[in-house]
């Protein structure tokens, strides 16, 4: 599978809104406060109510590909045209070929309501159409609804942009896993964002206690070897301080001694933290003094965790898995 390689990061602190809009119409829509925190819905599952006879006849000409991509948006939660095109329209003759299908479908997604855009679009080196930021619209959401009938609708709220950049990011390691082991013939053979990486345990006083990586993967050396090697993957861009991020390896921790992962699959997931920051000098220092941290606590299995640049993590830990 021929994959581009993973997406560039490092996101602004903010964005202004832009006229894009989830609307069929393509009309815009304000964004109703400074992109600061949730705020109430800017556009995004509003307009004219879809009937169920509508909603039928748009899922009726939905494609297998179709689902797939609404699947993929619904799990993330937010992806860009990039990722989307990286997960889903690789096996295009050329990578022109596969990004000029891909915004056909996009854009015919979005004037049925299956997918939205964000009022706002990631700049720099994701300007244009590949800054449009995709979520899950009102069709789309209805129609992922009767296929799990478990899955609660979700009222939108337009997300902060420190919750974008984390979102992004994670979604920046998915596709940069797939494109490293593409390249080096490895396999994925299990790739899943938090909502179905999480992990349920009581903890010593007999309280339920929930984990939750921002990945959980697994791979093989090699197309089809039986053997994998699992991996909890852990994105910080630096808004958290190092006793936090310490804190969550010691639900790691707690998790590791309640023997469940080790019984089931035979052993623990080494945990990723794919580290970055505002500043690649700032970064650097935090990886080494969280490095350093994990080292000199008594309370942590140092041989446990990898720590890696966020744009080196998904190359390091398919290395890792072939040995090279």
């Amino acid at each position: 599978m021929s994959v581009e390689r993973a997406l560039p990061t490092g996101y602004p602190p903010a964005s202004k809104p832009s006229g894009a809009s989830a609307q069929v119409s393509d009309e815009s829509a304000r964004i109703g406060a400074p992109n600061t925190g949730a705020v109430p819905s800017t556009g995004a599952h509003t307009g004219p109510r879809i009937s169920r006879r509508r909603l039928s006849d748009i899922e009726d000409r939905l494609s297998e590909r179709d689902r797939a991509v609404l699947s993929s948006v619904g799990r993330y939660r937010f992806l860009t045209a990039r990722h989307i095109e990286t997960l889903h329209f690789a096996e295009h003759a050329t990578a022109e070929s596969g990004a000029r299908t891909c915004r056909r479908v996009l854009a015919r997604l979005r004037r049925h309501r299956i997918l939205g855009v964000l009022n706002r679009r990631i700049g720099g080196v994701r300007a244009g159409s590949e800054g449009l930021v995709y979520f899950m619209d009102t069709a789309g959401e209805r129609i992922q609804r009767k296929e799990d009938t478990h899955r609660r609708r979700r009222r939108f709220d337009e997300p902060s942009s420190r919750f974008l950049d984390h979102t992004l990011a994670i979604a920046d390691v998915a596709v940069g896993i797939i494109a490293a082991a593409s390249e080096s013939g490895a396999e994925v053979v299990k790739l899943v964002p938090e909502g179905e990486a999480r992990r349920h345990y009581t903890d010593r006083l007999g309280v339920g206690q929930v984990l939750r990586p921002d990945l959980y993967v697994e791979l093989a050396a090699r197309v089809g070897d039986q053997d994998v090697e699992a991996f909890f993957v852990e994105v910080d861009l630096g808004h958290e301080s190092l006793p936090t991020v310490l804190g969550k390896c010691l639900l790691y921790e707690e998790y590791l001694e309640t023997g469940i992962e080790q019984r089931e699959f035979g052993a623990f997931p080494k945990v990723v933290w794919a580290m970055d920051a505002y500043r690649p000098n700032v970064a650097e220092r935090r990886r080494q003094a969280f490095s350093l941290a994990l080292n000199r606590s008594t309370r942590v299995t140092p041989e446990l965790y990898r720590i890696s640049a966020l744009a080196e993590a998904s190359t390091q830990l398919v290395r890792e898995v072939r040995h090279d």
